[in-house]
């Protein structure tokens, strides 16, 4: 029951992963309120944003990695089994030992002597399964379809390109 009731500590990676989404949604209009408050006295870098979110991004791969090797440090705890065994339930017999019952020891039975091995005589009868067939992965017609329209696409790309539209 302790380790239900214990207090969990913070979790750095999903604190980080929201202040990252965060800033990515509401990053500008947070540091222009925050350029408005002070007044004008202070003013933010342009780039501060992207810097802000880099950091982070870069904490969120560090702190992980930081964590693991503390645990590499640590020795690995014991499982802590039980020590003492449970009493056995009620109207049960005990288990037969690992072996069985004691048998007195017989000699094994004779093997049996080899025969011969022959072929049926309708051999020929027999019919072996067809060979596998293998489906492409792709369907051909699909593939054909998608290769036209990528050329069609490139064509009018180049199209664009040489009329200079808009």
């Amino acid at each position: 029951m302790d380790g239900n009731n214990r207090k969990r500590g913070i979790n750095w990676g999903s604190l980080i992963g929201w202040l990252i989404f965060i800033l990515v949604i509401a990053g500008g209009p947070i540091l222009n309120q925050l350029g408005q408050l002070s007044g004008g006295t202070v003013t933010l870098p342009n780039n501060l944003l992207p810097l802000l979110i880099g950091g982070l991004v870069v904490l969120s791969i560090i702190v992980p990695a930081v964590r693991a090797l503390g645990r590499s440090a640590r020795p690995p705890s014991d499982p802590r089994l039980p020590t003492t065994l449970a009493p056995p339930p009620p109207n049960s017999a005990p288990m037969p030992p690992f072996g069985g019952p004691a048998r007195p020891m017989q000699p094994p039975p004779p093997a049996p002597s080899p025969r011969a091995f022959t072929l049926p005589p309708s051999s020929k009868d027999v019919r072996l399964p067809s060979p596998p067939r293998f489906e492409p992965v792709i369907n051909p017609t699909i593939l054909l379809f998608g290769i036209l329209g990528l050329i069609a696409l490139g064509g009018l790309a180049v199209l664009v390109f040489v009329l200079n539209l808009p």
